[in-house]
């Protein structure tokens, strides 16, 4: 008799993460990738250089600490402001009913 359990299924951890580019949501480290790039390639300027190294820097540094707090950050932030019509905050004894 083995210890096997028929109903089990293995799920490899990898499937099951997120997906982080350089510690940052996927999504918008390309997005910031393409807005500094535009900076530094399409401007052709020393300035527009530093520029964008400077909101890459930055921006990178907030979206890694956003993914810390939450790596879904983006997809639960639109969630969020999506829904927040339907969900009033009513935590009152006195609060009227909501209507359907």
């Amino acid at each position: 008799m083995s210890n096997f359990d028929d109903n089990a299924v293995p799920i490899h951890s990898s499937l099951n993460r997120p997906m982080l580019v350089l510690g940052g949501e996927r999504k918008l480290v390309m997005m910031l990738g393409v807005v500094s790039g535009v900076f530094i390639v399409s401007l052709a300027q020393v300035w527009a250089a530093i520029l964008g190294l400077a909101i890459w820097v930055t921006g990178q540094y907030f979206l890694t600490r956003a993914a810390e707090y939450d790596t879904q950050l983006s997809q639960v932030a639109s969630r969020h402001f999506k829904y927040k019509k339907q969900y009033l905050s009513s935590a009152t004894p006195f609060a009227g009913q909501r209507e359907m």
